[in-house]
């Protein structure tokens, strides 16, 4: 009795021992499909220069190498802030595509567009054929690693926002309550399973991006590190300054599919001056039985 004892113990404590190193692969896997680093919460981080065929006059285009570094944010929703993502060249290529493009910002209400009072700044669908559009989008995509399937999911149409003195978006997510029918006419829908939300100007005053729900897992970065990028909000959560060619990552989808209530953001009043962003809503395909 005791030999069979002891050699029970051994397979239960052999299966704690798998399952401990198996979750923790797991982790590790994730962490570096994001572009995490492991020995800090801020690393450098270099993709490959994507080539891409990008203009009409069907030459093909090479993205420049851009490296960026991420500080793991949250883990519990997935939140991540990303230094220098954009470059000023991609900032300068990416206005200019939407600058004639603004026009009062809209919000999905019973699966209608229409203007709403709590979101009063402007905004641009970029066109998907521009050099530095692609160029980022492509970068945004290989920031995801596995999380989209190359044969059914894709990266969305990608939006400039514009907020001028006075301006705000109130509290709201991006994910959608009614995943949207598939535009090809298939049996599927999509929903926006993450977000990135990348300055491009940051020339004001307020208009930061507060999370009241999201709790920080690393400390502020000191001024001696590039100054502070957040902080806690006085009714709860943190808020991002704007800082132009930074962004913020952020998962909205639980695996099953339905919307993480906790990602629930806002854009606070711009106090002065103009700040524009780009907003990249990657989408996630699902069949309408599900």
């Amino acid at each position: 009795m005791a030999e069979k004892s002891t050699a029970k113990r051994a397979v239960i404590k052999n299966r704690a021992t798998l399952s401990v190193a198996v979750t923790t692969f797991c982790a590790l896997l994730a962490a570096w499909l994001l572009g995490w680093g492991s020995k800090s919460s801020v690393d450098s981080f270099h993709p490959p220069s994507p080539l891409l065929r990008s203009n009409s006059s069907s030459s093909e285009l090479r993205c420049e190498d851009q490296s960026y570094k991420t500080e793991l944010i949250s883990l519990d929703p997935l939140v991540i802030y990303i230094r220098d993502f954009f470059n000023t060249q991609e900032i300068n290529d990416i206005v200019q595509a939407g600058e004639d493009r603004f026009n009062p910002s809209v919000v999905n209400q019973n699966g209608k567009m229409i203007q709403n009072p709590y979101r009063t700044s402007w905004s641009a669908a970029l066109p998907a054929e521009d050099p530095a559009v692609q160029c980022v989008l492509e970068r945004s995509r290989r920031f995801l690693g596995t999380v989209l399937d190359p044969n059914e999911d894709e990266m969305g149409v990608p939006q400039l926002v514009r907020y001028t003195e006075g301006q705000e978006y109130n509290l709201h997510h991006d994910w959608m309550r009614i995943p949207q029918p598939a535009f090809d006419g298939s049996p599927r829908s999509f929903n926006r399973v993450a977000s990135f939300f990348v300055i491009l100007q940051a020339d004001c005053e307020g208009g930061e991006t507060w999370f009241p729900f999201i709790e920080a897992v690393s400390p502020q970065p000191k001024e001696s590190e590039g100054g502070r990028l957040w902080r806690e909000h006085e009714d709860g959560g943190i808020a991002f300054k704007p800082v132009a060619g930074n962004g913020i990552f952020w998962v909205n989808l639980f695996p099953n599919g339905t919307g993480d209530t906790r990602t629930v953001h806002a854009g606070l009043p711009v106090t002065g001056g103009l700040k524009t962003a780009m907003n990249i809503w990657p989408r996630q395909y699902r069949p309408n039985s599900q």
